[in-house]
Formats: structure tokens, sequence, C-alpha cells
């Protein structure tokens, strides 16, 4: 229970730090205060928002290993009623209410909620060899070890990519809505899925996949991915008018920030909307990214 103990109270301590540090940043920003203000309280948010993911991820494990010798003991009787096990018991509720994101009095249950699903959008053309492919892996990987659940196209390239990084973190859920009607020869999706929604035809996927997450990630990808991007970016455009908050839109800067500066450019579209979207250099700043919005 030392673990589950020691780093509940690290978790605890570092979304207090997190919060305060959102706020502060709102105020500097609200207030004009000077760039360079901002810019170093946007690092100090990053780098507590960095060790958050870590702490969680580390949190996660040792529940999970707390759950197993728990449920072992309880079958033995002749422990059932050690004191040790009641403590034990009592820890793993603590762990569990840090775990469980709360709103107002409501504990929300650890199962794939909205809140804790992200949505990757990606080329289904890489392969295993290609370093969009490895980018994909290592940002599956990241979002899981943060404890969030993944939703994606569930099919080869980015998707298989992004589902096999978040399958090394035991108990990530990884959702893929798939098309048997329009890909047929792909028969049941890439094998490290936990779970399948099949889709009737392409819009209903991509609908799919944008509103049953609480994030959006866009990978390096072509046409298909390019609309997932514009739908998931004017969902969020929308969200203010339903008093709604936008859910944070997450693009790589490579190909997606000077197209998407282009398309504003020609359309005429306001910077304000077109700030909506966030640009990435690497997996893990996209993972930070996520956790600022979305860990509290």
């Amino acid at each position: 229970t030392g673990a589950c103990k020691r780093l509940t109270v690290d978790f605890k301590m570092y979304v207090q730090e997190k919060n305060e540090l959102v706020t502060k940043l709102q105020k500097l920003v609200e207030s004009k205060a000077d760039s360079y203000d901002i810019k170093k309280q946007k690092e100090f948010l990053e780098e507590t928002c960095a060790v958050l993911i870590d702490t969680h991820g580390k949190l996660k494990e040792a529940y999970a290993k707390l759950d197993q010798l728990l449920s072992a003991a309880k079958e033995n009787e002749a422990l059932a009623e050690m004191e040790e096990i009641e403590k034990a018991a009592a820890q793993l509720r603590s762990t569990y209410d840090a775990l469980t994101p709360k709103k107002k009095s409501e504990a929300k249950a650890p199962a794939p909620s909205k809140r804790n699903t992200v949505s990757v959008f990606g080329s289904s053309r890489c392969s295993p060899e290609d370093k969009d492919y490895a980018l994909g892996v290592e940002l599956g990987e990241g979002l899981a070890k943060g404890g969030f659940h993944i939703m994606n196209g569930g099919y080869m390239g980015s998707m298989e990519a992004v589902s096999k990084g978040a399958a090394k973190v035991k108990g990530t859920e990884i959702i893929g809505v798939v098309v048997p009607t329009v890909f047929p020869s792909r028969k049941n999706g890439n094998e490290f899925l936990t779970q399948k929604i099949e889709a009737k035809c392409i819009e209903e996927r991509v609908a799919k996949l944008v509103a049953d997450a609480g994030a959006f990630v866009v990978l390096p990808g072509s046409l298909g991915t390019l609309t997932e991007l514009i739908m998931a970016w004017n969902t969020a455009v929308l969200a203010p008018l339903s008093g709604k908050k936008p859910p944070p839109v997450i693009a790589f800067k490579e190909p997606w920030e000077d197209i998407m500066k282009s398309v504003a450019t020609k359309l005429c579209i306001p910077k304000q909307l077109l700030d909506m979207i966030v640009f990435v250099a690497s997996a893990k700043e996209a993972v930070e990214k996520v956790a600022e919005s979305l860990l509290v």
C-alpha cells in the first residue's frame, strides 16, 4: 500500500499545482501581461503536466497491482479478516478516488467516457518501417500512460500504430470505429483493439469519432485525415454556441500548420478560430496539450 499512498499524495499535489498554474496563466492573458511572462508561465504549466502524466501512469499501475493483491487475499479466509487487509482496502478506495475525476458531487467511473477518451486521426497508408508509424506508437503509449483511452478508425497505418502503443499500457481501452461495408477486405480491424464499433458509412464513422471523444489529435495523413481535422475543428468552433467548452484540437505541425493557415487565409477565417487548433512538433508535446485540457 505504500506506493499507492505516496503516489496518491503526489498526484493530488500535482493536480492542484496544475490548476493554480492554469488560473495564473488565464489572468496573465486576460490582463495582457508581457509576452515573456506568459511564455514562462506556459513553460511552467507544460513541465507540471509532464510530471502529472508520469505520476498518473505510475499510480494507475500501482492501483492495478494493489487491486490484484487485495482480491487474492480476500479469497483466503485466514487473511480476509486481517487488519492489514482492511488498511489495504481503505488505501485502494483512496487511490480510486484520486484516479477518478469528479464533477461537483458525482464521481465518474474509470471506464471510457467522453472526458477521458481521445480520438486520433491519421494515415492508413504508413507501414511499420515509416517514421509516421513510430510517431503513432509513441503517441498511443504516451496517451495511455497519461490515463486516456483511445478511439481511432480501427484499421492499419497510423490507426494500428496508435493502437499498438496504447496496448502497452494495461487497462487502456482501444476503440476502433470500422466500416465493413466500405472496407470489406480489411475484416475486423487491427489486432490491438479492445472494442470494435461498426459504422454504416464513412460519414457515420467520422461523426462517431468526433462525438464520443473529449479531445482530438491529428497525425500526418492525406485527404481522409484532412476531412477529420476539419470536422474536429468545426466541432470546436461551434461548441460555444451551445454553451459548451470547445474540445482541444491538436495537430502535428508537419503537414497541417501550413495547410490550415492557407485555408484560413483563403477563406478569410478569423485568427481566433484558427488558434483553436494547437500545432505540435512531437508526440510528447501532443500528450501534454491533451493533459492540460482534460486531466483535472
